[in-house]
C-alpha cells in the first residue's frame, strides 16, 4: 500500500514539476518572467525605502522622547540646589 501511495505522489510531483518548469520556460521565452522580476525588485525597493524611514521616524521620536525627559531632570536638579 505504501510503495503505491508513494509511486502515485512521486509520479504527481513528478508531472507537476514538469508541468511547472513549462509554464516558465514559456514564460521566458516571451519576456513576462523579465517584467515579473522587475516589478518584485521594485516592491522589494519600495518596502525597503518604507522600513527605513519609519526606523528613522521612530529613532526620531525616541531622541525627542529622551531630550525631554533629560531637560526634566536637569530642571528637578536646578530646584533641589
Amino acid at each position: 500500500m505504501w510503495v503505491g501511495v508513494g509511486a502515485a505522489l512521486g509520479a504527481g510531483g513528478t508531472l507537476w514539476a514538469r508541468r511547472r518548469v513549462g509554464l516558465l520556460t514559456e514564460r521566458m521565452r516571451s519576456g513576462a518572467l523579465a517584467g515579473d522580476v522587475a516589478a518584485i525588485a521594485d516592491r522589494g525597493a519600495r518596502g525597503a525605502a518604507r522600513r527605513v524611514q519609519h526606523a528613522l521616524e521612530a529613532g526620531r521620536d525616541g531622541a525627542r522622547r529622551r531630550e525631554d525627559q533629560l531637560w526634566q531632570e536637569l530642571e528637578v536638579r536646578a530646584r533641589a540646589r
